[in-house]
């Protein structure tokens, strides 16, 4: 059995990653309401070509997912819409895949690493620490949130 292992998006799982989306009230904000085809949706989050999805994987079966949004010439990279299946959470794959992306980013290379997680999302925001990541200053998650549709919690990446 091939163990876990970060693989690009192929585009074979939309309906798992929305159905992971919807089952948290921190993500299912992430599926425009009446979306109905979850390849669409995944469509729609990869219309940007720095856009990156990629999938967490235990032997052949998806069990995470999240994108890189790279911003080369702002030498910066934002992990975004990071879900894991609802029946395996708990179990360290958030942070697993948090880590894995942020291998990637670094190999591109970019120097900063982001995140931004809803403000009452304890757990992710624990997982996310347990990954190397930390909060902003207050006022950098300002200016981050300026034209935002919430105030969420930002944090990037402190290399060890």
């Amino acid at each position: 059995m091939v163990g876990p292992r970060l693989v690009p998006y192929d585009g074979a799982c939309a309906r798992e990653v929305v159905a992971w989306c919807a089952a948290s009230p921190y993500s299912r904000e992430w599926v425009r309401a009446g979306a109905t085809d979850p390849d669409a949706v995944l469509a729609g989050w990869h219309t940007d070509p720095d856009i990156t999805g990629h999938l967490w994987v235990r032997g052949d079966l998806p069990v995470a997912y999240g994108e890189l949004w790279v911003e080369e010439d702002e030498d910066e990279a934002e992990l975004a819409h990071l879900v894991v299946d609802p029946a395996l959470r708990r179990q360290g794959l958030g942070r697993a895949l948090a880590t894995e992306l942020v291998t990637v980013a670094r190999a591109i290379p970019v120097s900063n690493l982001f995140l931004r997680v809803h403000p009452d999302n304890d757990v992710a925001i624990a997982c996310y620490a347990t990954a190397g990541f930390v909060p902003v200053s207050a006022d950098d998650e300002a200016t981050f949130n300026a034209g935002q549709p919430a105030s969420y919690r930002w944090m990037r990446h402190e290399p060890s």
